[in-house]
């Protein structure tokens, strides 16, 4: 007979689909001018950047001084005057801060614009993350469709198997049976497989709507993903890990312009200096009133601001002091908030590697298992049953396999995300 030559063909098959995970080992991100092109074009990306570009403008304003006031007058009818009839009076004044306060407000600006900036770098971290989320399930996609492609193979081949169980067909009712198994097999196998393709055509348009590109355009997907646990099963050392973390820089700058305020809040409750000149014209008065001939007269003028509302600067100062203090313990959350994260991700990481290992014994046994099988429903030792429950168990634990290790990739980079590493830098 030769049932042992398809036996060996069939075997062979399996060991391909094994073959998939066996290759995993190492964490894969999208090309990078997938990235480049969502920097570009992402519509929510350029919002941020906008309001960065828009917070850089604030530094020149706040390290400007404030407008000159102008003020002028006409007299109607002209007021006499010993130097003759005054017609017009005109006066401008520029206030000055009190010594260092620009500089200090420029300094907030400043930092208040890396706030914005590091606010645009997480919106771009995020996007690179949904990027990434997306293309590894484009990826599982594919992949669940290669797969039950294959198994699709697998049953079609055992047709020759039932008719050799059979010899030849001598058995028609049993043969029959068996047969109408099989396609049924094959109906949800085909079934399945259009399903899979519908979802991933959905996946790449949305993809590709993220990219904001044509829906419809070719997305390249590696032929193979793998996973890399190494550094994943360390404990966090210490909040030091954090520090190249848009979120921490950004509440850190935030602390530091709030810490800048507060001394631009003590310097506004000094007094303000104004210079300015007044300038006087007056017309040819009454010579017999002992007026002059009249002429323009320009007067220097000094003012000053008196801050001697004692209750309301110290409100000032004590506003700006509490707003310090918020802006270092919303710094101090974030990194709780960070390291609450990263313990929850490498408890993750750990349970799915666990789960991989897992999955790869199942997978070894089960082998094992339609091995014997096979040639037992070859022989006519085991029903047709049998055999199609241990391979709808092997498409299970590939599926699970696949799952798993896709959702171990999307765990490493969110995992890169807290740190700032990989395409997240």
């Amino acid at each position: 007979m030769h049932y042992h030559l398809l036996t060996t063909v069939l075997i062979s098959l399996i060991l391909w689909f094994t073959a998939i995970p066996a290759r995993l080992h190492s964490q894969v991100y999208p090309p990078m001018e997938y990235l480049e092109e969502a920097l570009e074009n992402n519509p929510a990306l350029k919002t941020q950047h906008k309001a960065y570009e828009a917070a850089l403008q604030q530094i020149t304003i706040a390290g400007s001084l404030p407008d000159p006031e102008l003020s002028t007058g006409i007299f109607t009818p002209p007021m006499e005057r010993l130097m003759g009839d005054q017609l017009l009076d005109a006066r401008i004044m520029q206030m000055f801060y009190w010594f260092g306060t620009l500089g200090k407000q420029r300094s907030a600006a400043g930092k208040m614009a890396d706030t914005k900036f590091q606010q645009y770098l997480n919106e771009r971290n995020e996007l690179f993350m949904e990027i990434t989320r997306l293309w590894l399930n484009l990826y599982e996609k594919d992949q669940q469709i290669q797969i039950v492609l294959k198994f699709i193979e697998v049953l079609k081949a055992r047709e020759d198997i039932i008719y050799t169980r059979y010899e030849g067909g001598l058995e028609r009712e049993g043969l029959m049976l068996d047969l109408y198994r099989l396609e049924i097999q094959l109906n949800g196998l085909e079934n399945r497989k259009k399903k899979l393709e519908e979802e991933k055509y959905a996946l790449a348009k949305k993809f590709n709507i993220l990219l904001t590109r044509e829906q419809d355009e070719q997305i390249i997907l590696p032929d193979t993903l793998t996973t890399d646990n190494d550094g994943f099963n360390q404990e966090i050392p210490d909040t030091t890990v954090f520090e190249a973390n848009p979120l921490v820089i950004r509440a850190q700058a935030e602390a530091e312009a709030a810490s800048y305020k507060q001394e631009v809040a003590r310097l506004m409750t000094r007094p303000m200096i104004g210079l300015g000149l007044q300038y006087s014209h007056f017309a040819p008065g009454d010579a017999a009133m002992g007026q002059m001939d009249g002429g323009g007269m320009v007067m220097p003028m000094l003012s000053v601001s008196i801050p001697i509302y004692g209750k309301k600067n110290r409100a000032i100062r004590t506003e700006s002091i509490l707003k310090t203090e918020q802006a270092i313990h919303q710094k101090e959350n974030q990194i709780n908030n960070l390291l609450s994260q990263a313990a929850d991700l490498k408890a993750e990481h750990k349970n799915l590697e666990r789960d991989i290992q897992f999955y790869q014994d199942q997978l070894d046994i089960t082998n094992k298992a339609w091995d014997l099988v096979i040639n037992a429903y070859a022989g006519g030792y085991e029903g047709f049953d049998e055999l199609l429950r241990i391979q709808d168990q092997l498409l299970e634990i590939q599926w699970r396999l696949l799952k798993t290790t896709v959702e171990q990739n999307i765990n490493a980079a969110e995992i890169d995300k807290l740190h700032a590493q990989g395409i997240f830098n």
